[in-house]
């Protein structure tokens, strides 16, 4: 009987199967240094015909599928849950299939990276919109849509990267193959709306974790990108939480079509500036909170009408504003012009040798972030005790924060908010203790999140079973997933673990 290495080899032949233990372990983590996880095989397949045959292999042998796109998201999205399986690397589906420029659709790859979609679309004067998550250069298409993903700019006009998807191909579990939206009508030519044909299937399998299937081929709609834009940073007065909701408040109140607006809360920036990651306020004589915020109109009448109520907003507030140049301070336009909004999440990442976020992805109305982050300053002391241990061993304390707030579609706003802490591997040797009380802080602030009634996007290994552990999940809509879960893969085999589906 043929292994089940062979039965991979004869699908996408040798160069493109391996089941050797320094690729394998290439594959066990994600960006997160605490999350392991061993793969017995790494697969990269060219197209979905070759997944389904993946996919029918591993129902015969019970073997679960993890799916990877770049592998850059946090919570164990994309590696095992354990040593086993298989890891579907999606590299190798990276193609541009078709823009329809008379309706304004893309249709891509679900292993393309939204970085080099966006860089096509560029040259017809085009963007997607939300331009994925904040690690968007280089995250795939696939995974954004997999966690209803923000934070690549242009979330407060557009919303998750969800919002624009108008037809999905997935390979089911089984190894079916399906078109949502306007595409399950098999006489449609080309996808070009997403409701309708009955229920709405597309959405089964936006922010699902990769759970219910193998999504291959995504269409999105995209936008023309408008000739004027204009971005300003201020300097917030002091209780910068409080002052940041009240600024969200009132542009959504006064419906205000701002393209991104973002708050840095005023730890990051006296931390940042101090470990020379901010060189642009490093000089500041009072280190507060940032705001800044982006705009954009078809006109220069229209933006300046803009900037002007956006403008009489902050200034009501107190707040001081930069000069327009980068150099003067003005963080808006780099993240704008300069494409900084590929480096803004997680800005203490990597401040210290080994340190990394154990952080809360979530959305969350705009009234109650205030409220969560003090609660997080409770919760910290909480656990001075836990943070000593670290700092016993490194020298240095885990800090609890929040990356940027941003705005978000609604009253919303994106919080990326936990502790930064260090790796286990701290100054070349392995620290047991570092780990334990690592995962213990980090699922200790995910359950105190999730009781203020967060809303979580991204939930990879973490998040997904922690729900279902503490409970936070309302019993009938965890068995419907569950029966959803069933019906769709009786095996368990895709994404085997998470929500504790087993």
């Amino acid at each position: 009987m043929a292994s089940i290495l062979e039965k991979l080899q004869k699908i996408v032949s040798d160069k493109y199967v391996t089941n050797d233990i320094n690729i394998r372990h290439a594959y066990s983590r994600n960006t997160d240094l605490d999350l392991h996880g061993v793969p017995e095989y790494v697969i990269r397949p060219k197209d979905v015909k070759e997944i389904s045959e993946i996919l029918k292999v591993a129902n015969e042998e019970n073997i679960p599928i993890y799916q990877r796109g770049a592998g850059i998201c946090e919570f164990g999205g994309s590696k095992p849950i354990g040593d086993v399986g298989i890891v579907l690397d999606m590299k190798r589906m990276d193609n541009i299939h078709n823009l329809d420029e008379d309706n304004l659709i893309v249709t891509v790859e679900a292993g393309i990276s939204w970085g080099k979609v966006n860089e096509y679309l560029s040259q017809f004067g085009l963007y997607t919109g939300c331009m994925g998550p904040g690690s968007g250069m280089s995250a795939s298409i696939g995974g954004g849509i997999s966690h209803h993903s923000v934070g690549g700019g242009g979330c407060a006009k557009y919303g998750a990267c969800t919002n624009q998807l108008v037809s999905l191909e997935v390979v089911l579990p089984t190894g079916d193959i399906i078109d949502t939206g306007s595409q399950a009508n098999k006489y449609s030519k080309f996808p070009f709306n997403r409701f309708g044909n009955g229920p709405d299937l597309t959405g089964l399998f936006c922010g699902d974790q990769g759970i219910f299937g193998v999504k291959t081929k995504i269409s999105l709609q995209v936008f023309p990108r408008p000739p004027f834009a204009n971005y300003k940073t201020f300097l917030l007065p002091r209780k910068g939480n409080e002052v940041a909701a009240q600024i969200f408040t009132e542009i959504r109140k006064k419906g205000i079509d701002v393209y991104d607006a973002m708050y840095i809360i005023d730890l990051l920036v006296i931390v940042g500036a101090q470990e020379g990651m901010f060189p642009l306020w490093e000089n500041l004589k009072r280190k507060r909170g940032i705001f800044f915020y982006t705009i954009e109109a078809n006109t220069e009448t229209e933006l300046n009408e803009k900037v002007k109520l956006l403008d009489d907003i902050l200034l009501s507030k107190k707040a001081e504003v930069f000069g327009p140049e980068i150099e003067d301070g003005n963080y808006a336009k780099w993240h704008y012009v300069e494409q900084g909004h590929w480096q803004t999440y997680h800005n203490l990442w990597g401040v210290w040798q080994a340190f990394q976020p154990l952080t809360a992805e979530c959305f969350t109305p705009i009234n109650m972030f205030p409220k969560i982050l003090n609660d997080l300053d409770v919760w910290d002391n909480e656990h001075a005790e836990d943070f000593n241990r670290i700092l016993n061993i490194t020298g240095r304390r885990p800090l609890t924060t929040t990356g940027p707030v941003l705005l978000i579609d609604g009253n919303n706003v994106e919080l990326t908010c936990g502790s930064s802490s260090f790796s286990s591997y701290y100054n070349g040797e392995y620290h047991e203790e570092i780990h334990e009380t690592n995962i213990k802080i980090w699922k200790s602030l995910l359950e105190r999140v999730t009781k203020w009634g967060a809303q979580w996007y991204m939930m990879g290994e973490v998040v997904s079973r922690l729900m279902v552990e503490i409970g936070a999940y309302q019993p009938e809509f965890y068995n419907a997933m569950k029966a959803i879960k069933k019906t769709l893969d009786p095996n368990a085999i895709v994404s085997r673990g998470k929500f504790n589906f087993r």
